[in-house]
């Protein structure tokens, strides 16, 4: 729905004048069309920050810590990972989550202050730009294309909501990483679970003799398991293999934003 005033705009344009997308791209690369230049700009813009979104959002959930990288190493990685999408000073805001002394952001946890959530940042750019799509012009040469103050009113209705669905998902998943199992209740899980285990090998044992330990080390190894599933899910953002592959969610996503884009452009 975010394309439709440039889609619908473009359209317009060549229904009224076939010949309108030769000469169209021809205005472009003279710089002649400018309010069409600066709707597609926005709509860039917006696409940029909206395939930055799942980035922030999966080095917010994953820890900080992780051996064998410092703070510098961390951020490069991340810094790497936007890539040309955002300039430095709008990669830093996403990166990081510190504030140093002046107010500026740092990589250094211990020493600065938290003052920001990544995704809250990258979420409100994106409702800078909703706004600026839905109230554009949309003017070509003696033609316009804007839609009436209710069109633009139900527009932007329908990308604050599909934004604040954005909301909704980063806040679930901010609750998932926010809600370990209360610790009494893993200690007390796990002590009657070895305590039990232990018992019945004990028991296995002394009646049936050594031919039960094969049977005993299943059985041990399958409720073992289980409980070490339990811990895995407990926290499914982590860099474990059995994780989530957040990675790979947001590079699809960014495919599929492109795809979209050049459905527009070309």
């Amino acid at each position: 729905g975010l394309i439709s005033p440039v889609r619908l705009r473009k359209r317009h344009t060549q229904k009224h004048r076939p010949d309108a997308e030769n000469a169209q791209d021809q205005r472009l690369k003279d710089g002649g069309d400018e309010d069409y230049a600066e709707a597609l700009e926005l709509l860039c813009e917006y696409a940029r920050w909206l395939t930055v979104f799942p980035v922030a959002v999966k080095h917010f959930l994953r820890r900080n810590k992780r051996k064998g990288w410092s703070n510098d190493v961390r951020y490069k990685k991340r810094r790497f990972e936007i890539g040309p999408l955002l300039t430095d000073e709008d990669a830093r805001n996403v990166i990081l989550e510190y504030d140093d002394k002046d107010g500026k952001p740092t990589t250094d946890s211990k020493m600065g202050i938290l003052a920001r959530a990544p995704p809250l940042v990258v979420l409100n750019r994106l409702h800078e730009y909703a706004y600026d799509i839905a109230h554009h012009s949309y003017i070509h040469g003696s033609d316009s294309f804007a839609p009436t103050p209710q069109g633009r009113a139900i527009f932007y209705q329908q990308m604050t909501d599909q934004l604040n669905t954005l909301y909704g998902s980063f806040g679930a998943m901010e609750r998932i990483k926010g809600t370990p199992l209360p610790f009494a209740y893993a200690i007390h899980l796990r002590t009657f679970l070895l305590l039990f285990l232990f018992l019945w090998n004990m028991v296995s044992v002394a009646r049936y003799g050594w031919v039960s330990l094969p049977f005993l080390f299943l059985l041990n190894w399958a409720l073992l398991g289980i409980e070490a599933a339990a811990v895995e899910c407990e926290r499914p953002f982590d860099y474990n293999p059995n994780h989530l592959t957040l990675g790979k969610v947001s590079v699809v996503i960014a495919r599929n934003i492109g795809q979209a884009l050049k459905e527009v452009v070309r």
